[in-house]
């Protein structure tokens, strides 16, 4: 009797396990506090890297870009990373699915100029921002996200910005479902040819 209870635990132990780790890869990253407060996503760093970019903006006058090159002030890096299962999930089909994330780390430029050393670096991280498609929260599919606190420190939540702040520049000029898959090479390579 105590041989069948022990298998029957190991098989329920084993069952759990196996189904935990199952969900978690075919499911979103994302946590939410209520309807629509995202909690910061931890981890992102481990992430696959899409893309970087410096100063890169579609406003009009971006910072940076009316100060000569070689300057400190060339604008931000924007790092960017997406979640493992929806990168394969793109990879795959070509489409985001349900509950992609995608992490903006945005850091400072800094500029050397010393002998045979000279150009741009990545200095410090000054922001962090994330987008979330899940259109069973949001309307538009789409919801953009800052977790800049007033002190410069991270917040550990976030609420999602108004339509007109992200989401309807990523609709107009986003190459794929609202990302802009245009300025990350690393997506465009593993996009299925069509």
């Amino acid at each position: 009797m105590k041989g069948v209870a022990r298998a029957l635990c190991l098989a329920l132990v084993a069952a759990f396990a196996g189904a935990g780790w199952f969900r978690a890869e075919g499911t979103s990253p994302a946590r939410f506090e209520g309807k629509d407060t995202l909690l910061r996503p931890e981890g992102y760093r481990e992430w696959i890297f899409v893309g970087s970019s410096l100063g890169l903006s579609y406003k009009e006058n971006p910072a940076g870009a009316e100060k000569p090159s070689g300057t400190a002030d060339l604008g931000l890096y924007h790092n960017v990373y997406i979640n493992p299962s929806s990168y394969r999930a793109f990879a795959s089909n070509g489409k985001f699915p349900e509950g992609t994330i995608l992490v903006l780390e945005l850091a400072s430029a800094g500029v050397k100029k010393e002998p045979r050393l000279q150009g741009s670096y990545q200095n410090e991280f000054v922001a962090l921002e994330a987008t979330v498609k899940d259109s069973k929260r949001f309307a538009e599919g789409w919801a953009y996200y800052s977790f800049d606190g007033p002190d410069g420190k991270p917040l550990s939540k976030a609420q999602p910005f108004p339509k007109n702040r992200c989401w309807s520049c990523h609709d107009e000029k986003a190459a794929t479902d609202n990302v802009f898959t245009q300025f990350y090479p690393v997506l465009r390579a593993v996009a299925p040819k069509r």
